[in-house]
């Protein structure tokens, strides 16, 4: 797998807390950079929500570095693993939800605002949700925006039919991201066939319900990249997008998300250490009892010593019922032999041997 080195290079300054947390990723492709633009421009304020810019190879543009609040890079050099990058930022969020975002569209100014409607219960509180943003597609290129100053022109592009793009816009309480172990790091879901669907699909699979935002209250807007990747649909990637064993999919969608939303799968198949870490620790036990067995063996299971180990106790707890059970052939024996008297010994040193070995 290929090597990568994340690197911060600016962190929310920040002291408010802010409520959303907006992750945006490249792949040193970004031709235009006007999705900080109008992220920017939104109707409510600014310190409520962060603008986390991640680049999974290691171009840190001036802009970025100017508008974004917290600016990761990852370091690959070759074939790269988005959800590395969501990670690297889910683990940076301060917000209560997170939104992963295509990194060169046009956002409407109540696109926050949109995001906090669906989540919020009452003041501070979110329910669980996944929600998606429908992304419009036009084959017109950016012009600029110095030339777009309103909304009201953006609209006036021809624009293609929506569709479910599940890789454009998703939101979720980071709270749940975390639970549900934030995106699968598995080898077979690096390149460019994966995306933010493959968290919210196993999220689906345990009961939390999915949005579509109405198209007519909200979505998002995406221009066609500069010639030669000119078409609505063509993204530059880096060699990222080539049918090999590492980018299987169905249909343009990662083949281990869909066969993770198919069977109902809840967890990665390999989750990032320092999420199951947070996840492992924000676990609330009820019992002092339950707190022995909670952390016995790494997220791996249990090593074969170990497992050889319990074997044996469970062995010796046998034996140690055994002894003192009036009906059992050990017991019989050692009354035959007329060391009936020496059974509460032999009981106490059954219980010292077992107890060295949980010890050990």
């Amino acid at each position: 797998m290929d090597k990568h080195n994340i690197k911060i290079y600016k962190q929310l300054t920040h002291s408010a807390s802010p409520k959303v947390s907006i992750i945006l990723l490249d792949w040193e492709v970004r031709e235009y950079f006007q999705a900080l633009h109008w992220l920017e421009k939104q109707s409510i304020k600014r310190s409520d929500y962060e603008l986390i810019w991640v680049e999974v190879h290691n171009r840190t543009p001036d802009i970025v570095l100017e508008k974004a609040d917290t600016v990761i890079t990852c370091g690959y050099s070759g074939r790269y693993h988005k959800h590395v990058a969501y990670n690297a930022g889910l683990l940076e969020a301060k917000g209560d939800l997170i939104t992963i975002v295509d990194s060169d569209a046009v956002f409407p100014e109540n696109f926050v605002s949109s995001i906090l409607e669906n989540f919020q219960e009452k003041e501070g509180h979110y329910r669980p949700l996944v929600l998606m943003h429908y992304e419009a597609r036009t084959h017109i290129e950016f012009p600029g925006n110095e030339q777009m100053k309103s909304m009201g022109q953006v609209k006036t592009y021809p624009w293609k039919e929506l569709w479910e793009n599940v890789g454009a816009c998703m939101t979720v309480r980071k709270s749940d991201a975390i639970n549900f172990g934030g995106f699968d790091e598995h080898k077979k879901l690096r390149g460019f066939y994966c995306g933010p669907y493959d968290l919210g699909w196993r999220m689906m699979n345990a009961g939390i319900p999915e949005k579509w935002e109405d198209s007519d209250k909200c979505i998002i807007w995406h221009f066609a990249h500069p010639a030669p990747q000119n078409s609505a649909f063509n993204i530059p990637d880096k060699e990222n997008k080539k049918n090999d064993y590492y980018n299987i999919h169905v249909a343009g969608h990662a083949f281990l998300s869909v066969e993770a939303f198919s069977t109902g799968r809840l967890l990665p198949l390999l989750e990032n250490p320092a999420i199951h870490n947070r996840r492992m620790n924000g676990r609330q036990i009820g019992s002092e009892l339950e707190k022995k067995y909670c952390n016995l063996c790494s997220e791996k299971g249990f090593s074969t010593i170990s497992i050889l180990k319990i074997y044996a106790m469970n062995k010796i707890e046998s034996i140690g019922h055994s002894i003192i059970s009036s009906n059992s052939f050990l017991y019989k024996s050692l009354c035959f032999c007329g060391l009936k008297k020496k059974i509460p010994y032999f009981t106490e040193l059954y219980k010292k041997f077992r107890d060295k070995i949980i010890k050990n």
